[in-house]
C-alpha cells in the first residue's frame, strides 16, 4: 500500500471515529461549523483588503522614491 493509501485509510477511520464520538448532534455541529467558516471568511476578506491596501501604498511609495532618485 502506498503512502496515499495509508493517508486515505487514516482519514476515513478518523472521520468514522469522529462521527461515532461526536458530542453534539449533526445539525448543531453543522451550524457551528458554518458559523466558524463564515467568521473565518469575513476575517480573511478583511485581511485581504488590508494587505491589498498596504501593497498599493508600498507601490506608490516605491514609484515616488524611484522618480526622486532618478531625477525625473
Amino acid at each position: 500500500m502506498t503512502y496515499a493509501g495509508y493517508f486515505i485509510s487514516g482519514a476515513a477511520i478518523g472521520a468514522a471515529l469522529g462521527v461515532l464520538f461526536a458530542p453534539k448532534a449533526g445539525r448543531e455541529t453543522r451550524e457551528q461549523m458554518n458559523s466558524w467558516l463564515k467568521d473565518k471568511r469575513e476575517k480573511s476578506r478583511i485581511e485581504y483588503q488590508a494587505m491589498k491596501e498596504a501593497l498599493e501604498t508600498g507601490r506608490k511609495t516605491f514609484r515616488a522614491k524611484e522618480k526622486e532618485l532618478s531625477g525625473v
